[in-house]
């Protein structure tokens, strides 16, 4: 089974964040989406082996100058996911995903579209930011079946969804 974590809009705020990635440590996989994903650097000890994806923030000098991509998108047991910090950077695109993850909104979000999952997976700016306590994503997954859950930053789960290969087999 394979496991990847996805985080966002993590604002320096590297306490939280190790909080996650001490709780999740089985993963082999994170993605950050955004808005400081050079707080991982500061966790080595706890990213050491791991697959590490990110894409900037809207604010991040690479995402301003373009030097840096603003969309990423990666195939795992033939899971077709992006990811990208602002949504808006890619609707209204025909993009072939099965999954695209953005952050930006500070808030958690999990909506079908088509035959593309749309998935936000909150923030990590604070205990709470707009309204909403700080959540994460986790994702594991086989060839046939992915299982995604999303989570405040003490493991209580707030959404959980079963998706199965044949659910997106309408593209």
């Amino acid at each position: 089974m394979n496991k990847i974590l996805i985080i966002s809009d993590t604002h320096g705020n590297k306490k939280i964040m190790r909080r996650v990635l001490e709780m999740e440590n089985d993963v082999g996989i994170i993605f950050h989406l955004g808005d400081n994903y050079e707080d991982l650097n500061d966790n080595y000890d706890l990213t050491l082996n791991k697959e590490i994806h990110k894409v900037p923030g809207i604010f991040h000098k690479g995402y301003l100058d373009k030097s840096l991509p603003g969309i990423l998108k990666i195939e795992k047991s033939d899971w077709h996911f992006l990811l990208v910090h602002n949504v808006e950077d890619v609707l209204n695109r025909e993009i072939d995903v099965d999954f695209i993850f953005y952050g930006h909104t500070h808030h958690w979000k999990v909506q079908k579209m088509n035959s593309t999952f749309f998935i936000n997976p909150g923030h990590m700016k604070d205990i709470h930011d707009k309204g909403r306590i700080a959540s994460y994503c986790r994702l594991d997954f086989n060839d046939d079946i992915l299982n995604l859950n999303i989570n405040d930053i003490n493991g209580k789960e707030l959404h959980r969804e079963k998706i199965k290969r044949s659910d997106l087999e309408d593209k």
